[in-house]
Order: structure tokens, then sequence, then C-alpha cells
């Protein structure tokens, strides 16, 4: 495994990391890290970088780049999600998951770190503004069902800063506590459906998500390019995150949306999907606390 380490001479006693998972990425890890590196914390932090097997050169720039604080630049593995990979080499008590997307406010670190660091809160979101340029898109919107819940954002419980799913634009959480739920799960090809998985199985095993509403963060979406059009396929990562966590009934209900929106030659996956999820899914129902239909009522999400 490749890794390039910048600022070996800092102090390794980070209260948090940043992780970007990249691929093709454009100008934005730059731009992003221009942003980071001007923001306002009086938390020492590091950065984690896994370059997903970008052909743009987006990570190029990271071999000279100066950065105050610790960086380091890992190449992604097939079968280990970015994460996971990142996560293996953090040192914060706090890991922080960011888009390449984002612009950073001042202090935002902060408010996204010290309610976990106390113990709080187990994972918690930004609010996100969006600006989303020409030519640009999401992905999610517009396909129905659970889909259109998964596109929203913040989805909240009414009065409350409970939080439904984080944002996959940016969310936080405690080292420990995201590697005793054993990080996020394989075989997601979007980072939207992998952050709804894990929030979903963090509430059903009881813990919870929240919005930290004193922070808000930027997320600037930039065209995508034609060799970003690759093999994203919502309809494999729906049945999958179905399979591991969701009712014989709701994954009726998921099978149906998949069937309505792209024809019965999407669902050929399937078994491998069951086969693929089988031992996860009874892992994580040995450690259920509660059942899916409970939270989806909570939150009045329509499957």
């Amino acid at each position: 495994m490749e890794l390039i380490e910048r600022g070996r001479g800092m102090t390794l006693n980070c209260n948090i990391s940043i992780i970007f998972t990249v691929k093709n990425a454009g100008i934005g890890l730059y731009m992003t890290m221009e942003s980071l590196k001007v923001t306002r914390t009086r938390l020492p932090y590091e950065v984690i970088i896994v370059d997903e097997g970008s052909i743009d050169g987006c990570c190029d720039f990271l071999m000279y780049y100066h950065f105050p604080s610790p960086l380091k630049l890992l190449k992604g593995r097939p079968g280990i999600p970015s994460r996971n990979l990142a996560a293996a080499h953090a040192s914060g008590q706090v890991i922080i998951f960011c888009s390449s997307s984002l612009y950073f406010e001042d202090d935002c670190l902060e408010l996204l770190s010290r309610r976990i660091i106390d113990e709080e809160v187990d994972a918690q979101s930004p609010r996100i503004s969006i600006q989303a340029l020409a030519g640009s898109s999401k992905g999610l919107e517009g396909c129905g069902g659970i889909l259109d819940s998964f596109a929203t954002y913040p989805l909240l419980y009414e009065g409350s800063d409970e939080l439904c799913w984080l944002s996959p634009d940016c969310w936080a959480v405690n080292l420990q506590r995201f590697r005793d739920l054993g990080g996020v799960e394989e075989g997601f090809s979007s980072k939207e459906l992998e952050t709804a998985e894990f929030s979903i199985r963090l509430w059903l095993t009881g813990g919870s998500c929240k919005i930290q509403e004193e922070a808000t963060l930027t997320a600037v979406y930039r065209p995508n390019f034609s060799y970003e059009a690759e093999s994203y396929r919502w309809e494999d990562d729906l049945l999958l995150l179905s399979h591991l966590h969701l009712s014989d009934e709701n994954i009726h209900k998921c099978r149906q949306l998949v069937l309505q929106c792209s024809g019965p030659e999407v669902l050929q996956h399937e078994r491998e999907i069951v086969r693929m999820a089988a031992s996860s899914r009874y892992k994580y129902a040995s450690r259920r606390k509660r059942e899916d239909s409970w939270l989806f009522n909570r939150f009045k999400v329509g499957v």
C-alpha cells in the first residue's frame, strides 16, 4: 500500500482526524484543502486522504503541498472501503469524514467534535448549504420511495436535533465507536447510501445521529466529467442496504422500487447481494435494539 506522510515533525497527539476519500475530484480537493488551511481552530488535527484511483491528477498537488497539520495520502485498495482504510490510520479521538466539495467555517471543527469528545452524542453532522454549479448532479433525487428520503437532508425528528441519517458530505463520529460498529459496510458504490447504512445501523443498535445546528458548511457540487460516469448503481446499493437491515416487507418495497425505476434486469445481482449481506445481517441482528419500522415511523420515512 502506498503511503505518503507530510509534517512528520509535528505532534501526533491529535484530537481530530479529518478524512477525505476522493476519485477524480478535479479542483475540488485543492479548494477544500485551501479552505481547511485557513479555518480557525484550537484543536490539533491531522488530514488523511484516500485516492480511490483518480486519473485526473486531483491529488498530484499534495506531493509538494504546504499544510500546517500532519497529512497522509493513502492509495485505495480493492475490497476495502476507503473510509475504513483511512480510519485504520487515524490517531484522532474523533474522525470527521468529509467530501471534496466542502468549504469550512471558523470553529466548525470544535463544534463537530466537542459533543462527541464529551460523550454527549454518538455521531453528528453540520447543516449543509448547497451550491450546485451548472451541469452538476447528486444522483438520488427523483427516484421516489425511500431514495427521496435518503436525498433529504437534514431529515429531523420534530422539535429535536435527532437526525435520521448523517450527511454524506460531512459526519463526525468517535473513532472507537466507529471501530466497535465495524466501520462502514463493504460493497457500496456510493458514499450516499454507504453513509445512510451506517446511520441506520447506529440507530438500530441503540445509538443516535444528531445535527450540530451551530455549524454550517458549504458544499459546492461541480459538474461530473465523462470519466466519472462509471459503475455507480443505486439499485445494487439499495438492495444491499435493505438486505442488511430491513424487514421482509421493506425489502419487498425496495425491490419493487428498483423494478419500477430500472426494470427486472437490474435484479440479476440480488442473489449475490443476499449472499454478501448474510453474515453481516446476522451479526447486526444480534446487536439490534430497535426495528427499522421504529426508525422509519419516527422520522416519517416512506419506503
